[in-house]
């Protein structure tokens, strides 16, 4: 089914705006934890710029547009910086004939080239995880969105100064996706989304705080959000310790009952 990249994160939309509301409600309803930032512009926008496409004389597939980049690396070398933009364009097709995991194959290796090319952390690989983060979320592969996101985390704290407005907008990109996750319990560890969200809300509540310009509606959707994430990581702490407790004594129980049939046994 042919799909754009704008509606690939349709999941990831529907999570974000189903926990936003209003913020009254996100303090009286327990179905809504936490409520949503206002940095919603990569979820919700396409990356793709079809004017810009490299020309593929007319190759849409995954093995027509595998067979040029082969020739181009047969010019170039494998790791050369002109086949990023070829090998990024090949996603940007594949992905809107809706070939995501082919298309995420060629998405990643333009990332490598990149990396090569232009060293560990450089802003053209912003784009290019976004990219990554739109064929996983249409393939539904949570740890992989994870794993974008996280390094996702990673491109911004290093590119840009804490407290600017492209690390603001990064690490609401990335505390968004934890709260997605939490909500409708995508992954497999609910606790390290819920330590995850929790340091970045508190990183952005003290930057926010301290800037002195910011809305106080956004800075009670934070303290919110805040106070709803430690609490939530102090009840399944506690729900792990009663787990272990209960495990410990019917583990003592357990032995008892062994150590009684064992006597009972010796009798006859």
């Amino acid at each position: 089914m042919k799909n754009n990249h704008g509606s690939m994160r349709a999941l990831i939309v529907t999570g974000v705006l189903a926990c936003s509301g209003v913020f009254a409600q996100a303090h009286a309803q327990e179905a809504n934890l936490f409520a949503a930032s206002t940095a919603l512009a990569h979820i919700q926008s396409s990356h793709i710029d079809t004017g810009k496409l490299v020309e593929f004389n007319g190759a849409r597939s995954a093995e027509e547009l595998a067979s040029t980049l082969a020739s181009m690396e047969a010019d170039y070398g494998p790791f050369d910086a002109r086949l990023g933009e070829p090998l990024l364009s090949a996603g940007d097709i594949l992905a809107e004939n809706g070939d995501y995991l082919q298309a995420r194959n060629f998405l990643e290796r333009a990332l490598h080239v990149t990396r090569i090319n232009q060293g560990l952390y450089s802003e053209p690989q912003i784009a290019i995880v976004e990219r990554l983060i739109d064929c996983n979320v249409a393939v539904e592969d949570w740890d992989a969105v994870d794993d974008n996101f996280r390094y996702l985390h990673l491109l911004y704290s290093r590119l840009y100064d804490r407290g600017s407005d492209q690390w603001n907008y990064g690490l609401a990109q990335v505390s968004d996706w934890h709260i997605v996750a939490i909500n409708n319990n995508l992954g497999s560890d609910m606790t390290d989304h819920l330590r995850e969200a929790n340091k970045l809300f508190r990183q952005r509540l003290t930057l926010a705080e301290k800037a002195g310009n910011v809305d106080e509606g956004t800075l009670e959707i934070l303290r919110h959000n805040v106070d709803m994430t430690a609490f939530h990581l102090r009840k399944n702490q506690q729900q792990q310790e009663g787990g272990l407790v209960t495990e410990r004594v019917y583990s003592r129980l357990e032995s008892r009952y062994n150590d009684r049939e064992s006597s009972v046994a010796s009798l006859d």
